[in-house]
């Protein structure tokens, strides 16, 4: 059931985008650290993140890999649990930018880094990104 619940919120989130005029690959998934409920609230926190943005049109989203959260975890001193990597593949347009993104630039691999409370926690928080 909880397979079907997630590939419904996934399907969701991309036909959320749908009327942007992107389509969003959400790349496959699988941790020791997180289900998949975490996942994809990690997912959508990045999604809605990203939508504020503006000017960037959104190609992929994936995990970075527990070897990845691990050391990120390690040198901020937090639980592996805690602390969630995304990465991204993504398009600006030729706006100016205040968010130290360049224009007319295709970003492939972009991580995000972002947190929560606990392993119980479910909102995550975009923190660190480059």
């Amino acid at each position: 059931m909880k397979k079907i619940t997630a590939i419904i919120v996934l399907l969701a989130l991309m036909l959320s985008l749908a009327g942007c005029g992107s389509s969003v690959s959400i790349g496959g998934f699988s941790s020791k650290y997180f289900n998949s409920d975490a996942y994809d609230a990690a997912v959508q926190e990045l999604m809605t993140h990203f939508d504020s943005l503006g000017g960037c049109t959104l190609k992929k989203i994936g995990y970075a890999g527990d070897k990845t959260v691990k050391e990120a975890a390690e040198a901020r001193g937090l639980a592996p649990e805690q602390i969630i990597v995304l990465t991204s593949d993504f398009e600006t347009d030729g706006s100016s930018r205040e968010d130290g993104l360049e224009p007319n630039k295709s970003y492939e691999d972009y991580q995000w880094i972002l947190t929560r409370g606990g392993s119980f926690d479910p909102f995550w928080e975009i923190g660190e990104q480059g």
